[in-house]
């Protein structure tokens, strides 16, 4: 077995042409690597691929969000691992390697998640600490570097591509511990994670209103779907007044951006409540700079 021939890494990327490089060459040139390019930017598939020979970038028909822009990556890996990786994460030279460790010493994994540095989970977040040393069982990982077992993946499923943003890592993770695969953070294996920075542009009012709108959706569907229609309305409920409350104070005093944001919240979570599907796209998210 062998690291090259066992593992390929996934990106997405979404206005990121400026920001994707930087892990790119942190990345051994012989590890596959899968791009799927959700800002529909060809020129930026052009440069990759002329640049870096184990680079394919895919360009979708439309934006599909994060987690389906993650399963068409995950549609085309022929390997038995792979390794989503925000485009804003800084790797550690033994990063892969101390997780490729790890792997071969545990059958029943679903994802091996590296450490963060400054990340400090709750303790409701481990559901065993030292399962052996360096490795903790968790109910809950950040979603910024997955490693994934691809058998496993094939019982639980991808990700839900209903949900275009949020919630999407937790609707997996939930189902891999329903159908019994663990998952696993792995100390010695460090990433450092800049947040919020996975875009190049610099007027992010479209992205936050997009934001907002699908968490408050995504907040809903993702109870529903697990928990039942009661939960999901104690869940969003009081967000929903909340919203309303700031979007007539924000729409009296003027502000704008302030007024659409909380409008974006408060159509997310009706929209959810009523069953509709996660539609709300600006510009910005159909590839319109």
């Amino acid at each position: 077995m062998s690291l090259k021939k066992d593992l390929t890494i996934i990106f997405v990327s979404f206005y990121s042409k400026n920001l994707i490089e930087k892990p790119i060459s942190q990345i051994n040139n012989d590890i596959p690597i899968i791009v799927v390019e959700n800002s529909l930017d060809v020129s930026l598939k052009k440069k990759l691929e002329s640049k870096y020979p184990n680079v394919t970038v895919i360009i979708p028909d439309e934006n599909t969000g994060n987690g389906g822009g993650a399963n068409i990556g995950l549609r085309l890996v022929k390997t038995k691992y792979a390794f989503y990786l925000d485009v804003d994460v800084i790797l550690e030279t033994s990063t892969i390697d101390n997780l490729y460790k790890c792997a071969q010493n545990y059958n029943d994994f679903s994802i091996l998640a590296p450490r963060i540095e400054g990340v400090n989970y709750k303790n409701e977040y481990y559901v065993k600490k030292n399962v052996s040393p360096n490795v903790h069982s968790m109910n809950f990982v950040t979603g910024c570097a997955l490693f994934f077992n691809m058998s496993a993946l094939d019982v639980i499923g991808k990700f839900d591509e209903k949900i275009f943003l949020y919630y999407e890592e937790n609707d997996l993770y939930l189902r891999s511990l329903k159908k019994d695969f663990k998952i696993y953070l792995v100390e010695n294996s460090l990433i450092k994670h800049i947040g919020n920075a996975s875009t190049d542009l610099i007027d992010k009012r479209d992205i936050e209103i997009s934001r907002n709108w699908h968490f408050m959706w995504s907040t809903f569907y993702f109870h529903l779907k697990h928990y039942g229609l009661i939960v999901a309305y104690y869940k969003t409920f009081f967000k929903l007044l909340s919203a309303s409350f700031k979007y007539f104070v924000y729409s009296i005093l003027g502000k704008s951006t302030l007024r659409k944001i909380y409008f974006a919240r408060i159509s997310g979570i009706l929209n959810a409540m009523m069953g509709k599907k996660s539609w709300f796209r600006t510009k910005i998210d159909k590839g319109i700079d």
